[in-house]
């Protein structure tokens, strides 16, 4: 009876525990995953349907029903990129480049920004709101943005659109990337599906290490420091300016582990079945000017937004002016794909501010590149604390509660709470002395450290592996925490 019933369980869509990577169910399904994928790998079309078949699985365990939501958008996106490509009048290509734009659109702001447009309006016009009960699919914005650099390839003529509705429904559904990113380009992706896939040792223990540091990251220092995060940020003014300050940098690595983790796990499950994902962080925080730090942090997003909305506003192709505008404009719209929120809408501007004015003093006084040590310390001091400080608005559920958090750490400081603090949260200040330490660790060290792991007994692996499980089951709160980037 238990047996069916977990059966049942396993098959069935459950809204309060949706499948995700750092679940003991997914580490289970995937070992079950990966012994029959390593028995029919060499055979293309065996791969795809089963890959494709376990990706729909995946989605499903995620979001239910909305599954019908991606197969739609991959069907009618297959069938315009079709189209595109083959019209020769660039005003028929226009149009299906079009349609394409306002379905895939339209489903993401209708299931996305509906209550926020109608909220605002029903503000604007001192009418009381309701909210629609509108539940949003998981994923949605990270395989928008995938279909749409796809197709708007396809209308530039950088890439000619795969006649293979499997390949490009794999692609698209492909489950380590899925529902939180990376965002992968065709350009990159589907000439690897035609490709034979080698999977060798170096491969597949580089992946699994990228998983066992993906589930430290997530599972067990951003899990951890999440609980004293989310104590203070939900009512900031009953706490001293020294505690709103830990969670200030609390949430700075919580949020770094924790989307970064998905990262590695994602990159590193991807590697094990011999597809490459690419890179989505590059210590973002060792950044020396904010500009860089884009450049590190959530790379595919980044770029992205360069490729299909800045180069195209005019990039820095139209004067001085045009530049800053066309920065501050994408980051804008970055900052509002992130959710609808004007939190987000404020923080995705403050960062389009920061990079005009960086732009600006880089332009107008051209300071050296190899600065002093005494240089690059204030620039990193700069940089690190503007994004910190503008994390408060991200992570916060509202401007009052930010601001709260801001006038306490400025107004209500007061010393005598470190001792108490650091003597019942030594856990907690322990794991985020030990997130900054390795995220501080020089980038040239990690080739040496992963080739170390790689060529550990297999007895060893098996051992770090055991160890990282046990580590999340000790510190792990009462339910399995979803990622932050899920809720985008």
């Amino acid at each position: 009876m238990d047996i069916w019933y977990a059966i049942k369980q396993l098959f069935t869509y459950d809204s309060d525990h949706p499948m995700l990577f750092n679940s003991g169910q997914f580490l289970f399904v995937f070992t079950v995953f990966m012994a029959i994928y390593a028995a029919i790998y060499k055979n293309k079309l065996s791969r795809t349907l089963y890959v494709l078949v376990f990706s729909f699985f995946f989605y499903y365990k995620s979001s239910g029903g909305y599954l019908g939501i991606l197969l739609l958008t991959v069907i009618v996106d297959y069938g315009l990129a079709l189209l595109i490509y083959q019209s020769k009048a660039k005003a028929q290509k226009k149009l299906y480049l079009i349609l394409s734009l306002v379905s895939s659109l339209g489903l993401l702001f209708y299931f996305k920004y509906t209550n926020f447009f109608l909220e605002n309006v029903a503000a604007a016009n001192g009418e009381p709101f309701q909210r629609l009960d509108i539940f949003l699919p998981i994923g949605i914005s990270f395989y928008t943005f995938q279909t749409l650099s796809y197709i708007i390839d396809v209308y530039r003529g950088e890439i000619k659109p795969t006649n293979n509705f499997l390949d490009y429904a794999f692609y698209m559904t492909f489950f380590p990337h899925l529902v939180a990113g990376p965002i992968v380009r065709a350009k990159f992706f589907l000439p690897q599906l035609n490709e034979k896939v080698i999977l060798d040792r170096v491969q597949i223990n580089t992946g699994l290490f990228l998983v066992i540091i993906g589930l430290l990251k997530k599972a067990v220092l951003a899990d951890y420091i999440a609980q004293y995060n989310d104590l203070i940020f939900a009512d900031p003014k009953t706490y001293s300016g020294f505690e709103n300050l830990m969670a200030m940098y609390g949430y700075t690595l919580q949020i770094y582990c924790d989307f970064s983790g998905y990262s590695d796990i994602a990159i590193g499950i991807a590697k094990m079945m011999g597809f490459e994902l690419g890179s989505n962080f590059n210590k973002p925080y060792q950044a020396l000017n904010l500009t860089d730090f884009w450049r590190r942090w959530h790379i595919s997003l980044s770029q992205w937004l360069r490729d299909y909305l800045y180069v195209p506003l005019g990039g820095n192709r139209k004067g001085r002016f045009r530049t800053y505008l066309n920065s501050f404009l994408t980051m804008l719209i970055g900052g509002f794909w992130h959710g609808p929120s004007w939190n987000f809408v404020f923080w995705g501007a403050s960062h389009g501010v920061g990079l005009a004015v960086h732009k600006y003093y880089t332009e107008t006084f051209k300071p050296a590149v190899n600065s002093n040590i005494f240089s690059k310390a204030i620039s990193w001091l700069i940089t690190f604390h503007f994004v910190v400080f503008l994390w408060i608005f991200f992570r916060a559920k509202d401007f009052t509660t930010a601001w709260d958090m801001i006038h306490s750490i400025v107004y209500n400081m007061d010393l005598a709470y470190v001792a108490p603090f650091l003597a019942v949260r030594k856990t907690f200040v322990l794991f985020v002395l030990i997130g900054f330490a390795i995220h501080f660790i020089p980038s040239r060290w990690f080739p040496a450290i992963t080739d170390g792991f790689v060529r550990m007994p297999f007895w060893a692996k098996a051992a770090a592996f055991v160890i990282t499980i046990q580590l999340i089951i000790q510190y792990a709160s009462e339910s399995v925490q979803p990622f932050i980037y899920f809720q985008f």
